[in-house]
């Protein structure tokens, strides 16, 4: 299990301006839809979460950092009323094992901060039933008796 070089990132102060073009929300190109990261018809691409991403990192500079992988499409996440970035992104692969090559890279510091990359989870699979505050109230009816 070696892990991959990680590219260096630019020196601190210098900021991530290349790659992008300016990220995917500058220079006038729309974000992509959530259609391209498999959120109908099956949910079966290899997508991976990266998160703990410096906030001014731009989409060429995921790329960068997974080159050499085959990768289909990189969104980094921003706030709606901001447009800052949240730290976090997904990275799609042309392939499951580009994405289990890609998974070789969490806990690696990049940039002064440790990436995690996981697998993306399907939607949905992150809460169980019961909502917002939700979950069961049993355990604080069952001291009523």
């Amino acid at each position: 299990a070696q892990r991959a070089a990680l590219p260096r990132p630019p020196p601190r102060g210098v900021g991530f301006t290349g790659g992008g073009g300016g990220g995917a929300f500058g220079g006038g190109a729309p974000p992509p839809t959530s259609a391209a990261f498999g959120s109908g018809g099956g949910g079966n691409n290899p997508t991976a979460f990266v998160g703990n991403l410096p906030f001014e990192a731009v989409q060429g500079d995921l790329e960068n950092l997974f080159q050499g992988l085959p990768i289909k499409d990189v969104r980094i996440v921003h706030d709606r009323e901001t447009g800052q970035s949240k730290g976090y992104g997904y990275v799609e692969f042309a392939s499951a094992e580009a994405l289990q090559q890609a998974l070789s890279l969490d806990g690696q510091e990049w940039a002064g901060r440790m990436l995690r990359v996981d697998e993306a989870g399907a939607k949905g699979s992150r809460g169980g039933p019961g909502g917002p505050g939700g979950g069961s109230s049993s355990s604080s009816s069952s001291m009523l008796y």
